[in-house]
């Protein structure tokens, strides 16, 4: 983060404060203050960071932001009506002083898989800065955007939501140049109502665009987006497999255990594409991240290279052998259409037990007995041991019974540690063992559990 002044937020924000000071750091933890750092308040559903003003000031903050105009600190304070909405603004004027081209990315499934392929291609060429962890919302995502630096090119800011106008207020905070959306999933449906709903919300990522004359990367396989492609004014590249009409497409796909090989089509150029991370779907991942690279002038050979280096973070599409069982670690979060992608990786390990431990799924809604349902019964069709875990693996174990599992491969489970110690008792060496469930279910405990490593 470069440094600024109090009295530049101040304008930014729209706000007004009590002294100057220069800004190095912006903290929302009252316990992790570092030098020349404001304080940022945050006031959410359950607590609220105003209470920790004071121990921030105890631990060294230099400046505050504050939404409680009537109280009055010991050091120079920024006065805003609502802090959430105060860094969205800060970072937006933050962001203006550098000439650094933004790439946000949104989907209902795939976003954090294409940012990082799209990183590695963009590294090939420009000084890139990322969207590090779970930074995608409306608090991650203006702090991601105030890191960007005088030496970076590129940032690449990916953008999480729940609900309508979340992405709009972080796209009018980021200002992009180019949008992507990887897919229209039904995660989040809960409060979305339908997945016309769901598009709906992903495309406010495409707010501006055309006033910005940036660039708008789609997924030409998903019907809800390429129906709208007369309505769409931006620049357009789509991606896509079975749509012979997008301009960037994979041909001859190869699919291996832990790795894919394809070629890209664009124009006049053919890619040969190492991908070193499993699934089918993510050469659609790949292609979205290979159309930035195009948008950004980059070679073929510049693009190629940078999807070879991509490797997946823990948690996330993690393929790797221990203990003499081959481990698909998918835990982070799950939806339907990323159970299937996932449960398509395990089908292909070339093994004789696929052992899928699932965990329920939230945010459905009404579509939650149904998304389970058809995961059960998609589980069953490529998958020999079928364990289910959380509130909804009733309705999983019915959707299995119903695609050919029988009742003897079938198990349900309340614990963690009886999902281990059942993992432990009937596994083999040898065996491939998905763990995946939404981000609640703590799919990860299970596995650490089974491999005998520290919770």
């Amino acid at each position: 983060m470069e440094s600024f002044m109090l009295s530049q937020a101040a304008k930014w924000a729209n706000g007004h404060f009590s002294a100057d000071a220069k800004i190095c750091n912006i903290s929302k933890n009252s316990k992790d203050i570092k030098e020349n750092c404001m304080f940022w308040a945050i006031k959410g559903k359950n607590f609220d960071g105003h209470d920790y003003i004071k121990q921030a000031i105890e631990n060294g903050a230099k400046a505050i932001m504050s939404q409680r105009k009537n109280e009055v600190y010991n050091v120079p304070t920024l006065y805003v009506e609502d802090t959430k909405q105060a860094i969205l603004d800060i970072a937006q004027g933050y962001k203006s002083n550098f000439d650094c081209k933004i790439v946000a990315i949104t989907g209902s499934v795939g976003k954090t898989t294409t940012k990082g392929l799209t990183t590695c291609v963009l590294q090939q060429k420009f000084k890139t800065h990322f969207t590090k962890g779970n930074f995608n919302n409306q608090i991650g995502m203006p702090l991601t955007l105030l890191e960007i630096e005088k030496h970076h090119q590129a940032g690449v800011i990916e953008m999480g939501m729940s609900d309508f106008g979340e992405i709009l207020s972080m796209t009018k905070c980021a200002q992009p140049d180019i949008a992507v959306i990887t897919n229209i999933g039904t995660a989040h449906i809960e409060f979305l109502g339908s997945r016309e709903g769901i598009c709906k919300a992903k495309m406010e990522i495409l707010h501006g665009l055309f006033e910005r004359n940036g660039t708008c990367i789609l997924n030409g396989d998903e019907k809800l987006l390429f129906e709208k492609r007369n309505q769409i004014k931006a620049n357009t590249i789509w991606f896509g497999i079975e749509n012979k009409d997008c301009d960037v497409r994979a041909e001859n796909i190869n699919i291996k255990n832990n790795s894919v090989q394809f070629n890209i089509v664009y124009k006049n150029s053919r890619i040969n594409v190492n991908l070193y991370v499993a699934g089918f779907h993510n050469v659609l991942n790949a292609l979205a991240a290979a159309s930035v690279g195009f948008s950004m002038g980059m070679t073929k050979e510049e693009i190629a290279y940078g999807l070879s280096l991509y490797k997946p973070d823990k948690n996330r599409q993690f393929l790797y052998e221990k203990n003499g069982f081959i481990i698909y670690d998918d835990c982070y979060n799950a939806s339907p259409d990323s159970m299937k992608a996932a449960i398509n990786v395990l089908s292909i390990q070339k093994t004789k037990n696929k052992i899928a431990v699932l965990g329920s799924m939230l945010e459905l809604g009404e579509y939650s007995e149904k998304g389970h349902f058809e995961t059960g019964f998609y589980a069953a069709k490529n998958a020999n041991i079928l364990y289910f875990y959380g509130e909804y693996a009733d309705f999983m174990k019915e959707g299995a019974l119903h695609g050919g599992a029988t009742e003897d491969n079938i198990y349900i489970f309340k614990t963690h540690e009886q999902i281990a110690k059942s993992l432990k008792e009937r596994s083999k060496k040898g065996d491939a063992i998905l763990f995946k469930g939404s981000r609640s279910m703590k799919m990860e405990y299970a596995l650490k559990m089974f491999l005998g490593e520290e919770v």
